[in-house]
């Protein structure tokens, strides 16, 4: 099959839809299909996001998104057809709803070939980014998404809440739940406590620690993080905590770390990729986070997938992934006492840390790879079939 997937994220842009695009695409390249992606990036990074194994990354033009700081912008004026003509895909399959996303739309329509639309997240929470954090900016938000989206042949959604979501908010196409992937043969639990004494020392964790990992900006609600590892240092001062990830918050959080006086005690990664970033979950005991924004986060399936116990609150795509006193512990959100409380008593049980840590891989390996993305060609021959109905 030929398939034409269209992005306005990509990496080495730190999100998770952009992992999961170029992991999705690398995955049905494995496959045996020809893959095209077409996206934007800056010019230092074109020589690394054209540089991709198995799949041909197409670069449109476009400027920096002044409103939302590292994001790009293409203007939608057929800027991809002609490649995509050229390229006659069997299937296009746009992973966001901004310009890039609707050079998929025209494309599909022009050459009518079936569109799939994946919408990963509550673009609402995002807002903030760019000061339109208004209920009325809000409802238009979701009019604009779902107009989008109304006009694929099959929607998905990595989450059942999105989904529902979606449908009340009136999308009429007909959408399935496909769950993000994690490659489950590379994030592996350590292989020995040895092994993760030893990566603690490469990363200068002493004794026990906690980790977040994701994107580092406002609506992960770090905050309420460091303000519950601030009230936990005062029980147990011999915890440290590491973030791993970086964004526009991240200088907003060094600060208050020092306010908090637990700078000492806070270890900020930046991003981390591949190798690396592997080791940095490997080296930490719990995977901490407190964000109400989360849809079906790679970052924590990565973090189940290393063997890490999970304390979160019980929103979005996290209600979906935790098991409580499975894998993990919920707590109510914005409640830094709560959250300190679930990690002081998770941290001083070494059976249940063990017994989490089990589950968690476990309940990860149901996202292997090979599982959705199995799925995913599923989803793809319907939504032909759907095209063909009309």
């Amino acid at each position: 099959m030929k398939i034409a997937i269209f992005s306005d994220t990509f990496l080495p842009q730190p999100n998770g839809v952009a992992n999961f695009v170029y992991q999705s695409a690398q995955s049905l390249a494995e496959r045996g299909h020809e893959v095209c992606v077409f996206t934007v990036c800056h010019a230092k990074h074109k020589a690394l996001v054209t540089s991709c194994e198995k799949i041909n990354v197409i670069i449109l033009p476009s400027l920096p998104a002044g409103a939302y700081s590292g994001e790009r912008l293409t203007l939608p004026m057929g800027a991809a057809f002609k490649k995509l003509k050229k390229f006659q895909p069997d299937i296009i399959h746009s992973h966001t709803p901004f310009a890039v996303g609707w050079e998929a739309v025209w494309g599909a329509k022009i050459l009518k070939t079936a569109l799939v639309g994946t919408h990963h997240t509550f673009y609402d929470h995002y807002l903030k980014h760019i000061k339109a954090d208004y209920n009325w900016v809000k409802r238009f938000s979701w009019k604009y998404t779902v107009a989008y989206y109304n006009r694929c042949d099959l929607v998905l959604s990595p989450s059942q809440s999105l989904a529902d979501v979606m449908s009340v908010k009136g999308l009429k196409k007909p959408i399935a739940v496909l769950q993000n992937f994690i490659d489950t043969g590379f994030f592996l639990p350590p292989a020995s406590a040895c092994v993760k004494n030893e990566l603690k020392k490469e990363f200068g964790v002493k004794g026990k620690s906690l980790v977040y990992m994701g994107r580092v900006s406002y609506e992960k609600s770090i905050d309420q993080v460091l303000k519950a590892f601030a009230l936990v240092l005062k029980k147990n001062p011999s915890l440290q905590l590491m973030i791993v990830g970086d964004g526009p918050e991240r200088n907003n959080l060094e600060k208050l770390a020092v306010q908090l006086g637990i700078k000492s005690k806070v270890i900020f990664t930046g991003l981390l990729l591949g190798e690396k970033l592997v080791k940095a979950l490997q080296a930490n005991e719990i995977f901490v986070t407190a964000s109400k924004s989360e849809n079906m986060p790679l970052s924590v399936l990565e973090a189940m997938a290393v063997g890490l116990p999970m304390i979160t609150v019980q929103e979005k795509g996290l209600a979906e992934l935790i098991k409580d006193g499975v894998n993990g512990f919920f707590v109510p959100s914005d409640q830094p006492q709560a959250l300190a409380e679930k990690i002081l008593e998770l941290i001083g049980q070494s059976k249940t840390l063990e017994k989490f840590s089990i589950a968690s891989r476990e309940l990860a390996n149901k996202y292997s790879k090979e599982n959705v993305t199995c799925l995913l060609e599923k989803a793809y021959e319907q939504a032909l079939k759907f095209k063909k109905e009309k």
